[in-house]
């Protein structure tokens, strides 16, 4: 069985988008779970398209992504964001890669992006500021290291133990993958317009998440550093 986690934190304008994406054969073997925190009619909306919803009283994209893998049962797990970003469509491309490699990831360019909006254009520049530096000091060869739309088997999930409760879980996820030899591939996907606006987007309301993040990074590479002097 297939495990698609959606986590969500109000994201009443794009959840449906995203659970009717999922294609139909992809559901006929899948569960589908949304975590929620949510104030407004997310849970309610997920609810009434048949999927299973987690009522979660503590926010923090992390500790719902874990919450919903302990209360899962697919050996695969797909990761969806729950505002329209991540096309669902693009399941079966994940699971094709995930048959040769541990972590797949589905990517974003960062360095085309075809939305003329300027609240979208901005949004853009913004993440391509703080995603561009994470590729290169870990050394992943991908567009989008902090793409949440992601493939994973249980097993190598559990192996990775992650600790985050925050958005920094996918650059934890990052780094112990790549500690432990996984192999990291992608798939490339559109730059598709966030539902809500770029203005409600967690990434730009909590600046406190890239100071975590890069503060992650700093001592994945001091570690590393110290590692190789040691050699």
């Amino acid at each position: 069985m297939l495990s698609i986690i959606i986590p969500t934190l109000n994201e009443e304008e794009g959840i449906a988008k995203v659970i009717c994406s999922i294609p139909k054969k992809i559901r006929k073997f899948s569960e589908v779970i949304v975590t929620d925190a949510s104030s407004d009619m997310t849970p309610i909306i997920a609810e009434n398209l048949g999927v299973k919803v987690l009522r979660l009283k503590k926010k923090g994209k992390g500790f719902q992504m874990k919450e919903a893998v302990k209360q899962s049962s697919g050996d695969i797990l797909i990761f969806l964001d729950g505002d329209g970003t991540d096309p669902a469509e693009f399941i079966p491309a994940l699971l094709k890669k995930l048959e040769n490699s541990q972590l797949v990831l589905g990517c974003r360019s960062l360095t085309k992006f075809d939305n003329e909006e300027p609240e979208m254009r901005q949004f853009f520049q913004l993440y391509k500021a703080i995603a561009s530096p994470v590729s290169s000091i870990l050394g992943l060869k991908v567009s989008d290291p902090l793409a949440g739309f992601r493939a994973i088997r249980r097993k190598d999930w559990d192996a990775l133990n992650l600790q985050s409760d925050d958005f920094d879980i996918e650059t934890e996820m990052n780094i112990k993958a790549i500690n432990k030899g996984f192999t990291i591939k992608e798939v490339l996907i559109p730059n598709l317009k966030r539902c809500g606006g770029a203005q409600n987007s967690k990434f730009i309301k909590n600046p406190k998440m890239w100071f975590k993040i890069f503060k992650m990074l700093l001592e994945y590479k001091i570690i590393k550093l110290q590692k190789h002097e040691s050699l």
